[in-house]
């Protein structure tokens, strides 16, 4: 599965992709040094799966650390990620 990352709040190392053609959210929490941007598409066999996890960055060619927190619509976006 591929999605975009919408939205990043740096400060909380809180994250906002949209799951392609789902219209769906995966909030997760980097754990890693290696940043994703919004724009960035990122590549998981199952968004769906909770806790740790590693995430391809396929744009800029990196695996990065997360904690996958939760699985929302747009409406929660900004809250999930302290915004």
């Amino acid at each position: 599965m591929k999605a975009i990352v919408k939205v990043g709040n740096i400060s909380r190392g809180m994250y906002a992709a949209d799951i392609e053609d789902s219209g769906e959210f995966v909030i997760f929490e980097l754990l890693d040094s290696s940043e994703p941007e919004a724009g960035d598409v990122i590549y998981h066999p199952d968004f769906y799966r909770m806790g740790g996890e590693q995430f391809k960055n396929l744009t800029q060619n990196c695996s990065i650390d997360v904690f996958v927190q939760n699985i929302c619509d747009t409406s929660q976006v900004r809250a999930q990620c302290f915004l």
